[in-house]
C-alpha cells in the first residue's frame, strides 16, 4: 500500500484485515502507533525506547506461526528483509511504503537494499491511494466543467456523453464548502510473470508503469475521472490529488 502521509493507507489495510479475519486465521500486526483496535487480531505497538522495533517484533512474531502479518511501514532494509522472507515462507504480508504511485514501490524496495529477485518473488500486488472530498449530497447540483478542467483531465465531448458532473453549492450540512466526507481513488498493479522479469532486470519505475498500463491498470487520475463522471467529486479535487500522475 503506497501513498503520502494522510492518504488513508492504514485504514485501507485495516479494512483488508477485517475482510479476511476468521477464527481459524491467526493475524498479527506490528504498528507505530496502533490506530484502530480490531477484535480477533493480535496487535503489537512498537516502542523504540525499550528496543521493541519493527524488526525485533517481527522476528518474535514469526515464531508464533501467524497466517497473516501486517507491518505498519517498511522503513529500512532489516524490516524489508524479514517481511519478504516471511512472504517467501508462506505468510500473507501487508505493509505500506511512501511512494507516489504503485510501480514505484518496486524501485523503493530495491533502493532500500532488497535484491531484485527477492522483490519479484515475494510481491503479489501494489496499490496506491489518494483521498478526495465527496460532493455534498444535500446541495449537489449539475455542473459543466470548464475547458481548462476538461483539457487537464484529458476529456472531450465524446468521452463525457452520459456523464453526470456535479458540484455542491454550499449549505449548512457542508459548512458552505460544497463537500461532505472523503473517499479513496486507487491504482492497483498486480505482478505477473512479465512484470517479474522486468523487476529482475532492475528497470525503471516508468517502464514498470508502462507494463502495468498494458495489463489494464487504471491510474489514480483515471479512477478519479470515473468518479467525477458519476458526480461523486469534482474535477479540481481529482486534479489536486493526482497532480503527479503524469504518463
Amino acid at each position: 500500500m503506497t501513498g503520502p502521509t494522510g492518504s488513508g493507507k492504514t485504514t485501507t489495510l485495516y479494512s483488508c484485515l477485517h475482510f479476511i479475519n476468521r477464527p481459524d486465521r491467526k493475524i498479527i500486526t506490528v504498528e507505530d502507533p496502533v490506530e484502530y483496535l480490531l477484535s480477533g487480531i493480535n496487535q503489537v505497538q512498537v516502542s523504540e525506547a525499550v528496543g521493541l522495533t519493527f524488526s525485533f517484533a517481527l522476528r518474535s512474531i514469526l515464531r508464533q506461526a501467524p497466517n497473516v502479518i501486517m507491518i505498519g511501514e517498511i522503513r529500512d532494509l532489516e524490516t524489508a528483509t524479514i517481511a519478504i522472507n516471511a512472504s517467501l515462507t508462506g505468510h500473507l504480508v501487508f505493509s505500506t511504503l511512501h511512494t507516489n504511485d504503485a510501480p514505484s514501490a518496486v524501485t523503493r524496495l530495491i533502493d532500500i537494499g532488497v535484491k531484485p529477485f527477492l522483490v519479484a518473488s515475494s510481491t503479489r500486488a501494489l496499490m496506491a491511494q489518494r483521498l478526495v472530498r465527496k460532493v455534498c449530497k444535500q446541495c449537489a447540483a449539475p455542473y459543466l466543467p470548464t475547458e481548462a478542467e476538461m483539457r487537464t483531465l484529458g476529456l472531450d465531448a465524446a468521452s463525457t456523453q452520459g456523464a453526470t458532473f456535479q458540484r455542491g453549492k454550499g449549505c449548512s450540512n457542508c459548512s458552505n464548502t460544497g463537500y461532505r466526507g472523503r473517499f479513496g481513488i486507487f491504482e492497483i498493479f498486480v505482478i505477473d510473470d512479465e512484470a517479474r522479469k522486468l523487476i529482475y532486470e532492475k528497470v525503471s519505475s516508468s517502464v514498470l508503469r508502462a507494463r502495468a498500463r498494458e495489463m489494464g491498470m487504471r491510474t489514480l487520475r483515471e479512477d478519479g475521472i470515473r468518479k467525477v463522471q458519476v458526480g461523486l467529486t469534482t474535477p479540481d479535487e481529482v486534479i489536486r490529488a493526482t497532480v503527479g500522475d503524469v504518463d
